[in-house]
């Protein structure tokens, strides 16, 4: 009997879950949503942030109103590094450029050792460059603007580094959550609730933990208009 009453309790959320799949692409204004086998494409602005875009790619699974997207690696434009021979004898140069090879002023530049904590950091000037010190308890060079794609790779006191940044937020090897509902066959309302999911024992609790504190922000749900193929 118990057994039973499991069985009834989950079917309907199961029933959801795989039930309703989506094919095409949806957008309102640069925020968009491409379904395509199996697997989803979201560059979406983040609500209380609307500087930086969050981008991303992977497979997904609809559990009631809730889109789970499982990110891989993102096949699109990225923020880069590339070494250079060192320049000076007591310093590490960065500098950087955005991906139509224009210096980027006013970028944090930070040294960390192996905990994370900064070393030392600072800004890049108007040739988008920027010096510090070697330290042999450098680590981690880290290079990073709201707005932008930011980007950690590993420090070298041998060289100095060309940092290409890319607009939007790359988001890779997390589970990003979105509230989802059906408006009509050629509208979804869309809300963004997490780019890094993480549910404990507690998945569909967890979700609507979310749910409930972005309502308690007043975040509005987008309106996304699903593109005609014609």
């Amino acid at each position: 009997m118990k057994r039973i009453f499991y069985i009834l309790l989950f079917l309907p959320l199961s029933i959801t879950t795989y039930s309703q799949q989506y094919e095409g692409v949806f957008k309102e204004g640069g925020d968009v949503l491409k379904f395509e086998n199996g697997k989803v494409y979201f560059n979406m602005n983040e609500m209380g942030n609307m500087i930086t875009n969050k981008v991303g790619e992977g497979s997904y699974e609809i559990l009631g109103d809730y889109l789970l997207v499982k990110t891989g690696e993102y096949s699109g434009e990225k923020s880069s590094v590339q070494p250079l021979p060192g320049s000076r004898e007591d310093s590490v140069g960065i500098k950087v450029k955005d991906n139509r090879n224009f210096s980027l002023p006013g970028i944090l530049v930070e040294l960390l050792n192996s905990s994370g904590k900064t070393l030392h950091g600072g800004v890049t000037d108007s040739d988008g460059k920027f010096f510090f010190k070697k330290n042999p308890k450098g680590h981690t060079i880290k290079v990073s603007d709201m707005g932008y794609d930011n980007i950690s790779f590993a420090y070298d006191p041998t060289n100095d580094f060309l940092v290409k940044l890319v607009k939007n937020d790359v988001i890779e090897n997390q589970t990003v959550v979105f509230k989802l509902k059906k408006v009509d066959d050629e509208t979804l309302s869309v809300l963004l609730l997490s780019t890094d999911f993480n549910p404990g024992k507690n998945q569909l609790k967890a979700l609507e933990k979310l749910d409930k504190k972005a309502r308690k922000s007043n975040y509005i749900d987008k309106y996304m208009k699903k593109e005609s193929t014609e």
